[in-house]
């Protein structure tokens, strides 16, 4: 796995490396933390002396999480989110990994517009790592992933099914219903905090597309999710505010990560996404992974 990481010594990019501890990472990787000098700050493109000592330590906070992994450190000048998205796919990375919040004092990194250019721009599943006031070190993730049937939804299951989680992770499938579906179902939400799916063959998987959805992903990541527990959650819901409302309800709060594909689908078969993923990615209270259909090599 080959990871980009943005990082400019802000509790934000602080946040986003300790939370690759609750991503199911790899023991192994190749991982590059990369620090922007904002252009202005820059004059004639000298990097300020400081500057590769704040990739540094990013880079040995990374190490000291993951000894495993190979760490580079790396700094540039540039407009922050455009060096991200460049040296992301000059890199050919399968993740790019960004702080929810930096700071702007010396103009460096993940300010502003960065993490949402980003997420917007970027053809390379991105992370939007955040902290988590209710998280506890000593408990197995909690990852919400969503589906709604389309390509890059698939995409974010895959993620979550590759991913080395540990004994006891929690992990909750959640499909909305909007328009018809919505409007005309007589089916009463379908929530299950715990507890095993409904089969593939029963009733209500047959009569609610959504409901067999999230019933298909569920028996699919229990497959390939040894140790993980599996939840299913269907709602007649925006989708937008449907993942950020689990993720605030879950546990009171504990979600560690929501899983999101980049674009849905539109007409009959629409349930979520289009810009779900951005405003999911802006506005969760967890880290969010914005996925991508893996791209040919």
């Amino acid at each position: 796995m080959r990871l980009l990481i943005g990082y400019d010594g802000s509790d934000g990019a602080k946040a986003a490396i300790d939370d690759l501890s609750f991503a199911g990472m790899p023991e192994n990787a190749d991982a590059r933390v990369l620090s922007v000098v904002e252009g202005r700050a820059a004059p004639n493109g000298a990097i300020p002396e400081e500057c590769p000592a704040i990739a540094q330590e990013g880079a040995a906070k990374l190490r000291s999480r993951f000894p495993g992994w190979n760490v580079s450190a790396d700094v540039c000048v540039g407009a922050p989110a455009w060096e991200i998205i460049a040296r992301g796919e000059a890199d050919d990375v399968d993740l790019i990994v960004v702080g929810s919040r930096g700071f702007g004092e010396l103009k460096r990194l993940i300010f502003g517009s960065v993490v949402h250019q980003v997420v917007t721009q970027a053809k390379r599943p991105v992370r939007v790592g955040r902290a988590s006031a209710s998280r506890q070190n000593d408990r197995p993730p909690l990852v919400i992933v969503g589906t709604d049937g389309s390509p890059d939804a698939k995409a974010a299951i895959d993620a979550v099914a590759g991913r080395k989680w540990p004994v006891g992770t929690r992990i909750l499938v959640a499909t909305f219903e909007t328009g018809v579906h919505a409007r005309l179902s007589n089916w009463a939400p379908n929530t299950v905090w715990g507890g095993d799916p409904v089969p593939l063959d029963s009733r209500a998987a047959e009569e609610r597309p959504a409901i067999h959805l999230a019933t298909e992903a569920a028996h699919f990541l229990k497959y390939r999710c040894l140790g993980a527990t599996v939840n299913t959650l269907v709602q007649p819901m925006d989708p937008k505010y449907g993942l950020i409302d689990a993720a605030e309800k879950w546990e009171n709060g504990g979600a560690d990560c929501i899983f999101v594909g980049a674009t849905g689908v539109r007409g009959i078969e629409r349930f979520l996404l289009g810009s779900v993923s951005t405003t999911v990615a802006l506005s969760a209270p967890c880290s969010v992974e914005v996925v991508h259909r893996r791209l040919a090599r």
